[in-house]
């Protein structure tokens, strides 16, 4: 799982900024919320342009060179650096953990899609690096590695990973190929900007159509959507330009995607990454609730919470969430100033699971607001 992140220079981001999902606490309750010392869900707060959704774009980032899944938009390299700074270099630092090890993966950019100064410590080990004019690699099984064939548009790391068949056996190699397969598995998605995602599995044409091609899809989408108390009866057709849903209202069969409100869109969006979680590690949702009743948004969550493998980041406006019923006070981040820090750490006071901590926000009891 992802651990820490920290990213200088990107966006509205103009000093170094430390998102650090290491438990800060040793809170006895919610244990769900933690694998392997990791937290796993987590909720960002933060003001209008406080950077929510280019926090998550940055942690996506690494997607746009390592896989083939990020969108190619001729607005990726706009304003990529940040605009007060002299300075066009922006460099990002992951740190990953698997099982007991450690995998540190660090590089600089000057636009969204050509990385340089790549280099990866597995355990404090120096196992890659890329610079200009120096590049070496010390994983068994890249011994052979052709490197005259490498063009340095693209990332050395990729390079490696495609090129060469790694010692399975060799505890490096096996930390390195977890590292590649999580970040194949990564995902932002968005219901406030045209039903936008980036990462793996992303969209390729119209959401419905996609949830048919999922096997017993529309079945599947029915039940979620019951469950969250919006009883469609679903049926899939064919219109001879393609697959979509209709709903069965009466004795009518009428086109679904006309009947859906803002706030089933977005729910239907959801459902789509949902019938594939199996096929993800890490989720970012941005501003995930923006069209739904609290209610709605803390049953989404619980949902998520029951993936054990899955590590999933919401940002959100909706104070009604913040909850040591739902999370703990190390789940909730608060975005602010170029800042991210767990609401646990803005405070003196030893937060128990007895503490409001809607109540704590909103009257002002952290640093910081």
């Amino acid at each position: 799982m992802l651990a820490e992140f920290k990213v200088r220079n990107y966006k509205n981001f103009k000093d170094e900024l430390q998102f650090s999902l290491k438990s800060a606490k040793n809170y006895e309750f919610r244990q769900e919320v933690l694998q392997n010392g990791i937290i796993k869900d987590a909720v960002v707060i933060g003001y209008n342009a406080s950077g929510k959704t280019n926090l998550g774009l940055a942690m996506m980032d690494i997607t746009a060179h390592l896989t083939d899944k990020f969108e190619k938009r001729d607005g990726n390299n706009l304003f990529y650096a940040n605009l007060y700074n002299a300075e066009d270099v922006v460099s990002f630092v992951y740190q990953f953990k698997f099982d007991q090890s450690v995998l540190e993966y660090a590089y600089e950019k000057k636009n969204v899609y050509q990385v340089f100064h790549e280099s990866i410590r597995i355990d404090g080990k120096e196992v890659i690096r890329s610079e200009k004019k120096y590049s070496f690699v010390d994983l068994k099984g890249a011994e052979t590695l052709n490197l005259t064939n490498w063009d340095s548009s693209i990332s050395f790391v990729k390079y490696i990973y495609a090129n060469t068949v790694l010692d399975r056996e060799d505890k490096d190699c096996q930390v390195f190929l977890k590292f590649m397969r999580f970040v194949n598995q990564m995902l932002w998605f968005s219901s406030t900007e045209g039903l936008r995602a980036v990462g793996a599995n992303s969209v390729r044409g119209d959401v419905l159509e996609e949830i048919c091609h999922i096997e017993n899809g529309v079945e599947q989408l029915e039940d979620f959507l019951r469950e969250e108390k919006l009883p469609f009866q679903l049926v899939e057709k064919d219109t001879g330009e393609g697959k979509t849903i209709y709903c069965k209202i009466g004795d009518r069969e009428v086109a679904f995607a006309p009947l859906m409100s803002s706030g089933t869109r977005a729910l239907v969006f959801l459902c789509l990454w949902y019938l594939q979680r199996k096929e993800l590690s890490f989720i970012y949702i941005d501003e995930f609730d923006a069209f739904y009743h609290t209610d709605l948004s803390i049953s989404i969550i619980r949902k998520l919470m029951m993936e054990e493998h899955l590590q999933v980041v919401f940002t959100s406006h909706n104070t009604d969430i913040i909850s040591n019923e739902l999370l703990r006070p190390d789940c909730y981040f608060l975005l602010e100033d170029n800042t991210i820090q767990p609401f646990c750490n803005l405070t003196d006071k030893a937060l128990r699971e007895a503490h409001n901590l809607q109540k704590m926000y909103r009257a002002g009891a952290f640093y910081g607001q």
